[in-house]
């Protein structure tokens, strides 16, 4: 798999969290949608923006995984699924690139597997 196919792997698996924690579809008001995340790929190539608006990108992300993550925590999770989710939202907060992001986020997406709808 090539990096660019990884990045547009991994930017469903960002839609796929953020819609299970607010349990909807995709909203670009919330930003349940993949293209936030793909933002990170077009600004790493240079198809968009600076490379300065790399860290301002990632740090939207954490923001918009710490509101989901939240949202998360007030389901009635077993003691492992909220560990996790705790977990992974720590890792989530010391992440500062799309790599990184997508492994807190898979982690996330295992922690919540048991709830997703559907």
């Amino acid at each position: 798999m090539t990096r660019s196919q990884k990045q547009y792997s991994d930017s469903y698996l960002y839609e796929a969290f953020i819609t299970r924690a607010y349990r909807s579809g995709r909203d670009f008001s919330k930003g349940t949608d993949n293209s936030e995340f793909r933002l990170l790929e077009h600004i790493e190539n240079g198809h968009y923006g600076k490379p300065k608006d790399y860290p301002k990108q990632v740090q939207k992300l954490k923001v918009n995984l710490a509101k989901a993550v939240a949202k998360v925590l007030k389901w009635k999770l077993t003691v492992a699924e909220r560990a996790a989710a705790i977990l992974y939202a720590e890792l989530v907060a010391q992440a500062e690139d799309a790599d990184s992001l997508a492994v807190a986020i898979n982690g996330l997406l295992d922690a919540t597997h048991r709830l997703k709808e559907g």
